[in-house]
């Protein structure tokens, strides 16, 4: 058994006094208890009941001058002893600190140590009606709650700690006594203070309650509701703050309990203060909370008693709607949040549209519409979000009730910039246009946009489309694409589509303007830019895309609008992805019922389709709609993409291969197949033709054609390759396979190891055939020295699927040991060195799979010869391929030295081999050898690295000097890597003397820093471990007021000193409260001002620091403020390293004059004084015998720094101003 004050011992004799008493103290009962043992038996550990007794003894009989002592110990124990003792003990308990908490007088420490005793006895007491008939339960319980009343913070503080531990405690067991014992004293209170009388009284006893309702049985809250709302509207700003607190906790806590009449009550009466016109006195807080109590007991009030809740609604609607007015944003905020939540509680879609024109519903529509008023224009970028949520959560039920909202949202578009700006924090026109589109798109969204035109039209007797609006258009278009409804292709092809040909033979009229042509085409071109929203979640594609089919192939064939060809593809492929998407949930669902885990869902799209009903007859019905124009389609891209250059109009062709791939997915397999195979056949005419060309000297624009050409039919190729068969899949590698060693025409090279990557991927049989696989890794090794730029990163994909097919044959022939790997190696470590960093980590990816696969062909020695590829490489000439060797040995040793032990035995001829390249001069050889190094280190044990320290250091020496390509951070590291291995005395014995020096600097800052943070540790360890028992000590030490904290005191005091001095110091700095976005300042809290006071200049910090391990103390009461988080990190870290090298720089500038932290320092003090700042202001570099400045050695040159202080521009420092600055501003030529 664990002894409950170890950790207090552990304070015995120390510096603390108040620990030092206690220990004292406790020493003291300690001898008692083993005094009173049979035998003075010091064997066995003493029980907690044995405290417990001892210590209620000595607190019967203590001297004032000690109770204070054995009470905390007290509380320490009581915990641990056993709940039957304390039952069977509480009447002597309770008579024994009743007597103490009546004495204590002054002395708060008392009586939070006192309260907490009792407070435990009570907890261990059974909470049923039966047990706390008993009258000296009540009677303590009663003590508690006066010390709850208590009006010194700290002591009223731990009174409602413990009365609301122990009221938690009754209501989880549904206890109801003390509720009834609260409600009757709380009664008391108020009758007491019916004449205004002791209002302080009653200011504690609401924020008491404040905690407590949540806590009390039905009843009681009911009973309490009506008198604590008699003071909403009371005279003191406090008491009215405090209830309105109080009534926001009891109507947002979830385990309340509230009935239908006391939530009724609570509305009536905050919305009956409201009107009485308090809340314009108190401002922005209690408008949240009178915003915040009626929208939250409606809410639950609708799930009690619908009826009555509906009879609030329009009053509670018009309160709320009233705040909007207020200037204040988070009133603003909350008034809308409130809204949304009240009518999602008490006014559903259904009730809203078969009881719209009810008086009711009416009042509560009219509320909302005056909200679009200029009144409320300083709100409206609350209101209108708020619209659109309303719009979005109604739906087709807005209509017709919401309509004139949306009436009024498109007119106040149509005049934004009629509108007046407010005074303060208006918005612009263009501002307010945004916001009025937000409602209008959630309105399509929630009506369709059939329904939206039969309210707002966009025709106009005169005009095709109106211009005033015309800025639906784009609202029509994101909000068509947002929605969860879907879209209508016989939408577009009845009202848009009309409109548009409208517009585009309005343009062709005799008697048009140019300027008016152009503006009927650019309508016509933004009416087709619906069709790809229309098509995103088309519905109806079974039964309405034969309606526009040969429309979109005309619109694509028009090259009067070149911008209708893209809109029309994306619209198609829109379509296409929709079927692809639903097919793929259908096939999910099934993997589902079925249990089949085999299903890849890395297939699924990135715009997963949320879960809608399937049909699958539906989706068959979609899928052969299309695919019955497919035919149509597919030659009608074909041509269209021959007609581009693949380079130069890469966008456009990427959206036209995309559709042209989406259609060949459902056209039928014969008419893909022939397509592919005349695909192929144009691509060879043009390259045949290319080269006949080039042979007979012609390179004109012929030639540049023939090869547009063959690009091309390449992207064509490349488009299709996924839906034809294994035999056109030979095919086109038979015609790719002469570029692959061919770098005249790089693009076509890249496409061409683009295809062969597109053939791996979708179809992966190519590769499981042996003599393919075998005629490819020759192809491949082959075509090493034609490789463009361009085309390598398609060439590692390549390989990687190389790589794989190797693995996944049986070594029978040894292609990749003889062929492959060492052919191919040497291109890999050149790789490693590429500047793109996803090539760089191909190439690793690649390497490292090479080694597994040659490992797995020969276990014993696969990986060796794999590394004495690798290590040919530092054989090289440039100094490129040098430092790729050096990289790549460093990834494999990392990768598979810990698992093979013959790279381990290997490591110390390897690490010697690679120290040889530290003599070269290549910096990036040098580098790449400083990395091999590090994990050399930290791979190779003590005893076989000691051999290579002379090399190590005598090599990395040469790089620390003052050298242009020196590594001084990077072989700093190593050196302390080393001395901590070795030590610091075995590394100075190998370093020359002129450089001991550096050593003997890394020893003293590691000492330093290992000493600082030994204390820094030590101190979070002895705070962590004193708050490890919630109950313990230490929590009553923290806010002790007795005689003994008189250093905590004293400190304490220091820092509020300090802290008025900083507010007044800093007022240009600008305080603020810091506010959450939901939370109220508590005025009440004496600690308000401390915590929530903060300067601005500073920001404020983040809600999740710790309360008590903030900062370090030093034992003078200074701060310290850690460095981060390296700081706290082992030793061995870099990050460490780092810091020192941060501290080298420093002293290096301070020995050149940069950096003087003496003269830093004094200008400090002086400008703290008020004195002069001669630090800055040139008088350091004033001549002594002779006029003007004088340059000093090993100085900057001379200045003067004069900063712009507000104050010199005064009158009254005026005279001050041109004395301070007098001698460093020179005279202006003609001024005497």
């Amino acid at each position: 058994m664990t002894d409950v004050f170890t950790e207090l011992r552990k304070h015995a004799g120390g510096a603390h006094p108040q620990k030092a008493k206690l220990n004292v103290v406790l020493a003291a009962i300690t001898d008692v208890i083993y005094e009173r043992r049979a035998n003075g038996d010091r064997s066995a550990a003493i029980t907690p009941t044995e405290y417990f007794a001892a210590l209620m003894t000595a607190l019967d009989a203590a001297s004032d001058s000690h109770r204070q002592e054995v009470a905390q110990l007290l509380s320490m124990v009581l915990p641990e002893v056993p709940a039957p003792v304390l039952r069977g003990k509480f009447s002597a308990v309770s008579r024994c600190l009743s007597t103490v908490l009546q004495e204590a007088g002054d002395d708060a420490a008392l009586l939070r140590s006192a309260s907490a005793c009792l407070a435990q006895a009570l907890l261990a007491q059974e909470p049923s009606a039966a047990a706390w008939a008993r009258p000296e339960l009540l009677r303590s319980f009663q003590l508690l709650l006066t010390m709850a009343m208590d009006t010194r913070p700290k002591v009223r503080k731990a009174g409602h700690k413990w009365t609301m531990d122990v009221l938690e405690l009754h209501a989880a067991r549904g206890c109801d006594a003390l509720s009834t014992h609260i409600a009757s004293f709380a009664e008391n209170v108020f009758a007491s203070s019916k004449d205004g009388k002791d209002g302080q009284r009653l200011v504690l006893l609401v924020a008491f309650l404040k905690l407590a309702l949540p806590l009390l049985q039905r009843k009681v809250v009911a009973s309490l509701v009506t008198p604590l709302a008699k003071f909403l509207d009371a005279n003191s700003k406090t008491l009215r703050l405090v209830t309105y607190e109080a009534l926001d906790a009891l109507s947002a806590a979830p385990e309340s309990q509230l009935a239908a009449d006391a939530l009724r009550k609570l509305v009536c009466a905050v919305l009956d203060a409201q009107s009485s016109g308090t809340l314009e006195a108190q401002g922005g807080p209690v408008a949240i909370y009178a915003v915040r109590i009626p929208s939250q007991a409606l809410v639950r009030l609708a799930g009690v008693n619908s009826e009555v809740a509906r009879e609030l609604l329009p009053r509670v609607v018009a309160a709320v709607c009233s705040h909007f007015a207020s200037e204040n944003d988070r009133v603003q905020r909350q008034s809308a949040r409130s809204l949304m939540d009240i009518l999602k509680a008490c006014l559903s879609p259904e009730t809203l549209e078969t009881e719209g024109y009810f008086e009711d519903v009416t009042r509560v529509l009219t509320s909302l519409q005056s909200l679009t008023s200029l009144r409320f224009q300083g709100a409206w970028n609350h209101v209108f979000p708020f619209i659109a949520e309303l719009f979005r959560f109604y739906g087709p039920a807005s209509r017709p009730s919401l309509e004139p909202i949306l009436v009024t949202c498109c007119e106040l578009h149509e005049a934004a910039d009629q509108l007046p700006q407010q005074q303060q924090g208006g918005k612009s026109a263009q501002a307010l246009s945004k916001l009025f589109a937000l409602a209008a798109g959630a309105a399509v969204e929630a009506l369709g946009p059939r329904a939206f035109l039969e309210i707002i039209p966009i025709d106009h007797p005169t005009e095709i489309v109106s211009e005033q609006r015309a800025w639906l258009l784009p609202v029509f278009r994101d909000a068509l694409r947002a929605s969860q409804r879907g879209g209508e292709i016989a939408f577009f092809a009845d009202v848009v589509l009309p409109m548009a040909r409208a517009c585009e033979a309005g343009a062709r009229e005799a008697n048009v303007t140019p300027l008016q042509a152009k503006n009927l085409q650019t309508r016509a071109i933004q009416l087709w830019s619906l069709f790809p929203s229309v098509c995103a979640r088309a519905v109806d594609i079974d039964t309405h895309f034969k309606k526009v089919a040969k429309v979109l192939a005309s619109a694509m064939a028009d090259k009067r609008y070149p911008e209708l060809r893209l809109a029309v593809c994306q619209g198609l492929q829109g379509l296409v992805k929709r079927t692809r998407a639903l097919q793929k949930s259908v096939a999910r669902r099934y993997h589902e019922e079925t249990d089949d885990v085999e299903v890849d869902d890395a297939e699924v799209e990135d715009d997963e389709e949320e879960e809608e009903p399937m049909d699958e007859a539906k989706l068959a019905r979609d899928r052969a709609a299309l695919a019955k124009f497919s035919g149509r389609y597919v030659p009608l891209l074909l041509s269209f993409v021959e007609e581009l250059d693949p380079e130069k109009d890469a966008e456009r062709a990427q959206v036209l291969l995309d559709t042209l791939e989406g259609f060949a997915s459902l056209a039928e397999a014969e008419l893909i197949s022939t397509t592919f195979k005349k695909v192929m056949q144009k691509l060879l005419e043009a390259t045949t033709e290319a080269k006949r060309l080039e042979a007979d000297g012609a390179t004109g624009k012929r030639s540049i054609k023939l090869k547009q050409t063959a690009h091309a039919q390449m992207a064509l190729a490349l488009a299709l390759l996924a839906h034809v068969d294994d035999a056109n899949v030979a095919l086109l590698y038979r015609v790719i396979k002469p570029y692959l060693l061919d770098d005249a025409d790089a693009p076509m090279q890249k496409r061409s190891y683009a295809a062969l990557v597109a053939i791996c991927d979708s179809h992966p049989k190519f590769l499981s055939e042996e003599s393919q696989l075998q005629d490819l890794t020759r192809a491949i090794c082959e075509s090493l020295l034609t490789c463009s730029v361009p085309a390598k990163k398609m060439r590692l994909r390549v390989l990687a699927h190389l790589i794989r097919a190797l693995q996944a044959q049986p070594a029978t022939d040894g292609l990749a040991e003889k062929e492959l790997v060492p052919n191919l190696v040497g291109e890999i470590m050149l790789c490693t060195k590429e500047a793109n960093g996803k090539a760089r980590e191909a190439a690793f990816e690649l390497l490292v799979a090479m080694a597994t696969l040659l490992r797995a062909r020969d276990p014993q020695n696969g990986i060796m010869e794999f590394m004495q590829m690798v290590l040919g490489g530092l054989a090289a000439r440039t100094p490129h391929m040098r430092s790729a060797a050096v990289i790549c040995l460093s990834r494999l040793v990392f990768e598979f030295g810990r698992e093979d032990p013959s790279i381990a035995q290997a490591m110390p001829s390897l690490l010697k081999t690679v120290l040889m390249l530290l003599h070269e001069k290549a910096r990036e050889v040098i580098k790449s050898v400083i990395g091999f190094m590090k994990l050399g280190i930290a791979v190779l044990p003590k005893e076989q690295l000691e051999e290579f320290l002379p090399d190590i250091i005598n090599g990395l020496l040469v790089w620390i000097g003052e050298s242009k390509n020196r590594f001084r951070a990077k072989t700093r590291i190593i050196l302390i890597k080393l001395c901590r291995k070795f030590g610091y005395e075995h590394v100075a014995a190998l370093v020359p003397e002129e450089d001991r020096a550096l050593i003997r600097h890394i020893k003293k800052t590691k000492e330093r820093e290992d000493k600082k943070k030994s204390e820094l540790a030590a101190e979070a360890a002895e705070r962590r471990a004193a708050k490890k028992n919630k109950d313990s000590f230490e929590e009553f030490m923290a806010d002790s007021d007795d005689e003994g904290d008189a250093e905590d005191d004293e400190a304490a005091a220091m820092q509020v000193l300090k802290r008025k001095k900083d507010l007044h110091k800093k007022q240009k700095g600008g305080k603020v409260i810091r506010e959450d976005e939901d939370d109220i300042v508590d005025f009440l809290d004496d600690n308000a001002a401390v915590k929530n006071i903060f300067s601005a200049q500073r920001g404020g910090r983040g809600d999740d620091d710790d309360s008590d391990e903030e900062f370090q103390m030093t034992k003078d009461g200074r701060m310290i403020i850690p460095g981060g988080e390296d700081d706290a990190m082992d030793g061995a870290s870099d990050s460490d390293d780092e810091d020192k090298i941060k501290q080298d720089v420093a002293s290096q500038l301070q020995r050149m004059g940069l950096n003087n932290n003496k003269n830093d320092k004094a200008g400090r003090s002086k400008r703290k004084r008020g004195g002069d700042d001669d630090g800055g202001n040139g008088r350091e570099y004033r001549a002594k015998k002779a006029g003007g400045d004088m340059k000093k050695k090993g100085k900057l040159e001379p200045y003067a720094y004069i900063p712009l202080d507000p104050k010199l521009m005064a009158k009254r420092n005026k005279r001050e101003a041109v004395t301070r600055y007098g001698g460093s501003v020179g005279k202006r030529r003609g001024n005497k």
